[in-house]
């Protein structure tokens, strides 16, 4: 066991298990002697939900995070060659990307069972938008062990309002500076591509999981509904069940009643017996 084995395991848990889980390699650790290695765990922090969501992204859905890492890498890049329209638009675009991004995070929090607030869902936005703008964030969100979420002060490639001027330099000559620009609006339009693509990817996510959602909710529906008629049958057989205990309880009374009139008319007959044996002995003496 090893911090890196620890850190790893630690921040792919669901917020739930991390600080027993925590605990216990802790003191592993120092059951095993190793000091240090128990300190080092121990002042392990437990990620908030927007970081949670983000490591969680991560290790789940690398098919959408890496596109816009590797997106916001040549974003940077172009930073310095594109229009202010141009830049414009990409920020433009990358909103919508990121915003499609947190959506399938809280698609994803939902699956496991995590509630994702706004406040959550706008923090883990701010991270993407740090990610996308600064290659240290990036290269963070890519370790998938994000502590907090991350703030991207608007400075930079991404944070412009116009292109970054480029460096004095010797005019080029025209053929090498048209294709320049050629090269230029090839990785422009390449990254707009890979953008796209990763919108598609989250719209189609997105869909899918709305249709599970409304799934879900016509058989909870369903079932509610069955609960309801089962209750129902349950009352009705109760209603029941009394009606035939008052029945039965009547009965009873009843057939006790007819033993007691059935006994006295037994006895009755048995003394009418006796008196006709009776009559009959004395007419036989008089004969």
């Amino acid at each position: 066991m090893d911090l890196d084995e620890v850190a790893d395991e630690l921040y792919g848990l669901d917020p739930g298990q991390f600080t027993a889980v925590k605990t216990a390699r802790e003191k592993a650790a120092r059951a095993a002697g190793d000091r240090d290695l128990a300190a080092q765990i121990k002042s392990l922090r437990k990620p908030s939900m927007s970081a949670w969501l983000t490591n969680q992204m991560v290790r789940t859905r690398g098919d959408q995070i890496e596109p816009l890492l590797a997106l916001g890498e040549k974003l940077r890049e172009l930073q310095a060659s594109v229009s202010a329209d141009q830049l414009r638009e990409l920020t433009q675009q990358r909103h919508r990307l990121v915003y499609a991004v947190a959506q399938e995070a809280r698609s994803l929090g939902h699956e496991r069972g995590v509630a994702v607030t706004d406040t959550v869902a706008r923090e883990l936005e701010q991270t993407l938008h740090a990610a996308l703008g600064d290659p240290d964030a990036a290269d963070a969100v890519r370790t998938g062990r994000l502590v907090s979420g991350l703030q991207y002060a608007g400075f930079g490639p991404l944070g412009s309002a116009t292109p970054k001027p480029a460096p004095a330099a010797a005019p080029a000559p025209k053929d090498d500076l048209a294709e320049k620009r050629k090269e230029r609006a090839e990785q422009l339009q390449k990254a707009r591509e890979e953008a796209q693509e990763v919108l598609d990817r989250a719209r189609a996510s997105l869909v899918d999981a709305e249709e599970q959602r409304d799934s879900a909710a016509s058989v909870a529906d369903e079932a509610e509904q069955r609960h309801h008629d089962a209750r129902d049958r349950v009352d009705q057989i109760k209603v029941d069940l009394d009606d035939a205990e008052a029945a039965a309880e009547a009965a009873e009374h009843e057939l006790r009643g007819a033993r007691r009139a059935a006994e006295a008319a037994r006895k009755s007959a048995q003394l009418a017996a006796q008196r006709v044996r009776g009559a009959e002995y004395r007419l036989n003496e008089l004969d």
